[in-house]
């Protein structure tokens, strides 16, 4: 043998532990990525299981942020109502005490002038003494009056302090609410997450029929589409009156039909025009 087909044969020998050694390596890395989807690796739970976990967080934080907004508008609502409803009577009480302010002062001027009156008539002055004594009684109870009033009006300016204050902490909790909530649409426009999809991702209940079949091809063309809810790579049950033949996998959908594979491995009849189609939750 020459010593360029000694050489050759070292090389060969050579390259045949390498490609050895990367087949072993090759091997040993390979990862079923199909189990780290569905059932996770290093006691993790699977990335199908994070994702539905997230989605559900995601919804259960929506529907408390509506149920806060909608608590606080009602609340906002009450308290508005309730404070103009108080601020109604105050004015009310307000010129109340006006009124009867002027009428005190009127009953003042009158006792005046009835004192400054004719004191050589006796009967005149007998009527004006009732009389006085009358308007006195009616002064000590204007007085009366206005001294409840003027109390009544100092516990409404304190009660609409008290308003004033729990307004201000409800604004403040809107303007922190409006700031989560547009925290929380920011999140899902940037996660790309579509709030009216299925939590799960399960094709609703619907049901058809196989409208024409391509056999050469293992492919059906069903009655029912996006429309009904129906999407790629979602599963439908084929019957025949009541027993099963089949099951299909969509590939394609439009808004009132859509084309489905049919899956060799499930089948346990040979598929018709006219058969029924149903969605199932695999």
């Amino acid at each position: 043998m020459t010593l360029l087909g000694k050489c050759l044969t070292a090389l060969i020998l050579i390259l045949s532990v390498m490609f050895a050694a990367l087949a072993l390596v090759a091997t040993a890395s390979h990862k079923n990525w199909r189990d780290v989807v569905l059932k996770g690796v290093n006691g993790q739970p699977g990335l199908k299981d994070q994702i539905e976990a997230i989605s559900r967080d995601n919804q259960q934080l929506r529907d408390q942020r509506d149920r806060t907004k909608n608590a606080l508008a009602r609340e906002q609502v009450a308290r508005k109502t309730a404070l103009a409803a108080l601020q109604t009577q105050l004015d009310r009480l307000q010129e109340e005490l006006g009124r009867s302010g002027a009428e005190v002062e009127g009953l003042r001027t009158q006792v005046t002038e009835l004192t400054t009156s004719d004191l050589n008539k006796t009967k005149q002055l007998e009527t004006l003494t009732g009389e006085n004594a009358r308007l006195r009684t009616s002064i000590r109870e204007e007085q009366a009056a206005r001294d409840t009033l003027f109390t009544t009006t100092l516990e409404l300016t304190d009660q609409m302090n008290v308003l004033r204050g729990f307004k201000q902490r409800l604004e403040q909790r809107n303007k922190q609410l409006m700031a989560q909530a547009t925290r929380f649409e920011e999140v899902i426009a940037a996660r790309g997450i579509d709030i009216n999809e299925p939590l799960d991702g399960a094709p609703p209940e619907r049901n058809g029929n196989i409208l024409q079949i391509d056999r050469p091809s293992h492919l059906v063309l069903i009655s029912i589409g996006s429309d009904e809810g129906l999407r790629a790579g979602h599963f439908l049950e084929v019957t025949r009156k009541g027993r099963y033949v089949g099951k299909l996998k969509v590939r394609n959908t439009e808004p009132d039909r859509s084309v489905a594979e049919i899956l060799k491995d499930y089948s346990e009849g040979i598929l018709q025009e006219g058969d029924r189609v149903d969605t199932t939750l695999d």
